[in-house]
């Protein structure tokens, strides 16, 4: 019994360092090559060199995938997360019939594969009058947020004390002074974390994008090059990209820790 007990923590660290490796090395292994100074992605590099990075950022077809991804997915995640956080506090605050139908229905477009959900937005647009574009792509890409957004937002909500919204009506404060001086600080971590899923959620969609837009999404921008060229120069992008969500997730893990949690 000892030897077991023994073992076992060494075999958990071993399990999880090899589930990291298993993970990581592929984003690693594009690092390196991203430095490399041969003309295809080759490991190891026979030399170092940074022209992939200044070739990378001296395509304007990149450049102007970057600027689209990057409006696409402000926009999404503006929208998804006031809607994703008003369906959120609605659910919460209000027990009224059909309230379990409604998160149900809230969460099935998560359930359905993101290729059939993205030809059935396909098939809609016509009928909205819309065509393929970046309107078309940003209401594919709230469709797969707002749930998201409602549900981390639903979470920082479990433990809301109604109580607080009824004192401070009491003492004269309106909806919105209420939302902003009571609601707002105690789920703003919530809110937070659900407007970097929507924002990295939308940024790095392939599958919606792949029938919603016209091509010029950043991803689809990659997969094109790749096919046509396959230099270092989409190690580097993908590189720039690993960095900017790493960045983004410093908020992020700063709202999720235990101490801020409020689930």
């Amino acid at each position: 019994m000892t030897q077991s007990s023994d073992r076992s923590p060494f075999l958990l660290s071993a399990t999880m360092v090899g589930v990291c490796v298993f993970v990581l090395a592929p984003t690693v292994l594009a690092v390196l090559a991203s430095f490399g100074s041969a003309d295809q992605i080759v490991f190891p590099p026979p030399g170092w060199s940074l022209k992939w990075y200044v070739a990378a950022f001296e395509n304007e077809t990149i450049l102007r995938s970057v600027w689209l991804s990057g409006g696409i997915a402000v926009a999404v995640t503006v929208i998804s997360t006031i809607a994703g956080t008003a369906a959120a506090i609605a659910i919460n605050h209000h027990n009224f019939a059909g309230r379990g139908l409604v998160k149900s229905t809230l969460m099935l477009p998560l359930t359905l594969p993101a290729i059939v959900l993205g030809l059935a937005i396909l098939f809609a647009l016509p009928s909205l009058g819309l065509k393929n574009g970046p309107v078309a792509t940003a209401i594919g890409h709230c469709i797969i947020c707002v749930p998201y957004a409602a549900y981390l937002v639903l979470a920082s909500l479990s433990n809301y004390d109604l109580t607080l919204e009824r004192a401070s009506a009491t003492l004269g404060a309106n909806r919105l002074q209420t939302f902003c001086w009571i609601t707002w600080p105690l789920i703003k971590d919530g809110i937070v974390v659900s407007a970097i899923f929507c924002f990295l959620l939308s940024f790095d969609n392939v599958a919606i994008s792949l029938f919603l837009s016209r091509g010029d999404t950043l991803p689809l921008r990659l997969m094109q090059h790749i096919q046509s060229n396959a230099d270092p120069s989409v190690a580097a992008i993908s590189t720039a990209l690993v960095m900017f969500s790493v960045v983004l997730m410093v908020p992020l893990a700063r709202a999720m820790r235990p101490d801020r949690l409020l689930w």
